[in-house]
C-alpha cells in the first residue's frame, strides 16, 4: 500500500508539473501578442499585434503567392522595417522574431536572384520599444564587396613639387554595366487574354508577337537594356490587351495595374497585372456592333500606357 501511495503521489506531481509547463507556454504565447490572418481580393495578410493592441508587423502576399511586402512598426506606427518579398525569379524573404510585449526583436532579410552570383542577407535587432540595437549584412555582387553603412572611400592625394610633373597612368576604358529591364504580364482573372507585343526595337530577347495567356497564369514578354539605367517599358514597347473571344461576342478590354520590383542592383522586373475586364465606350453605346458587313473576330483596344 505504501508503494502504491508513493506511485500515485509521483503521478500527481508529474501532472502538476505538466500543467505548469503548459500554463507557462500559453502565457508566453499570449505575452508575445496575437496573430491574425486576413484573406482579401488582393491576397493574404498576416498581422501580428503588440499585447496592448497596436499593429507590430504586417506581411502581405498577393493572390498568386508571387510578390509581397513585409513591414514592422513601433507602437506609435512608425515603420522600422520594410522589404519587398517574392517567390519567383529567385526569392526575397523576411523572418521576424518578437519580444514578450509583441514588439519585433529581430528581422532577418534574404534576397537572391534565380541565376547569378548575387546574394544579400541582413540581420537587424531592436529593443522592446522598436529602437535599433544592431545591424549586420553580408552578400556578394559583381564587385565582390558590399560596403557597411557609413563606410566612405577617399582617393589618396599625390604630392609633388612644383618642378615635378604628376605621374599620369594610362587611360583605361571602364567596363559599362548593362541594367536589365524584364517585363512580365500576370493574368489574375479566370478568362484567357490575348496580348500583342510590339517592341520599338525588336530583338531575340524581346521579340514581337501575339500571345494567349490563360487565367491565373504569368507570361514573360522578354527583356531589354538601355545602358547603365532602368527605363519603364512605356518608351520601349506597345502592348494591346483584350479578352479572348469567339465570333460575334462583344470584346472586353483589360483593367490593368502595373508595378515593378528590383531583383538586384542592376535587374528590375516590371509587371503588368490584368485585374478585370470592361466594355469599351463604343460597345456601351452600340453593344451589338455594326449592322452591315462581317463582324471581326478580334478588336484591339488602344495601347496601354505604362
Amino acid at each position: 500500500m505504501r508503494r502504491l501511495g508513493l506511485m500515485f503521489g509521483k503521478l500527481a506531481i508529474m501532472r502538476l508539473s505538466i500543467s505548469f509547463a503548459f500554463l507557462a507556454i500559453a502565457e508566453l504565447l499570449f505575452a508575445q501578442g496575437r496573430t491574425r490572418t486576413v484573406e482579401s481580393d488582393s491576397g493574404r495578410v498576416v498581422l501580428h499585434y503588440f499585447t496592448t493592441g497596436q499593429l507590430s508587423t504586417e506581411e502581405w502576399t498577393d493572390q498568386d503567392d508571387r510578390f509581397g511586402r513585409s513591414r514592422a512598426f513601433k507602437r506609435d506606427g512608425t515603420i522600422i522595417v520594410e522589404h519587398g518579398t517574392r517567390r519567383i525569379a529567385g526569392h526575397a524573404s523576411v523572418h521576424f522574431q518578437y519580444h514578450p510585449n509583441g514588439a519585433v526583436s529581430k528581422a532577418e532579410f534574404s534576397d537572391a536572384p534565380d541565376a547569378g552570383i548575387q546574394w544579400y542577407e541582413s540581420t537587424t535587432t531592436f529593443d522592446d520599444q522598436g529602437n535599433r540595437t544592431d545591424f549586420r549584412e553580408q552578400g556578394h555582387d559583381d564587385l565582390e564587396f558590399i560596403p557597411r553603412p557609413g563606410t566612405t572611400f577617399t582617393q589618396p592625394a599625390e604630392t609633388f613639387t612644383p618642378t615635378e610633373e604628376p605621374v599620369r597612368e594610362p587611360a583605361v576604358a571602364s567596363c559599362q554595366k548593362l541594367f536589365v529591364n524584364e517585363v512580365f504580364v500576370v493574368n489574375s482573372t479566370r478568362e484567357t487574354a490575348v496580348i500583342r507585343c510590339t517592341p520599338k526595337r525588336p530583338s531575340p530577347v524581346l521579340p514581337s508577337g501575339e500571345h494567349l495567356l490563360a487565367g491565373k497564369d504569368t507570361l514573360r514578354l522578354g527583356s531589354y537594356t538601355v545602358g547603365e539605367r532602368f527605363e519603364d517599358p512605356e518608351g520601349q514597347l506597345e502592348l494591346r490587351v483584350m479578352e479572348a473571344m469567339f465570333l460575334n461576342q462583344t470584346p472586353r478590354e483589360a483593367i490593368l495595374r502595373s508595378y515593378h520590383m528590383d531583383l538586384t542592383r542592376e535587374h528590375r522586373a516590371y509587371t503588368l497585372e490584368i485585374t478585370g475586364w470592361t466594355l469599351t465606350s463604343k460597345d456601351l453605346v452600340d453593344p451589338h456592333g455594326a449592322t452591315e458587313g462581317p463582324k471581326p473576330v478580334r478588336r484591339w483596344w488602344k495601347p496601354w500606357t505604362w
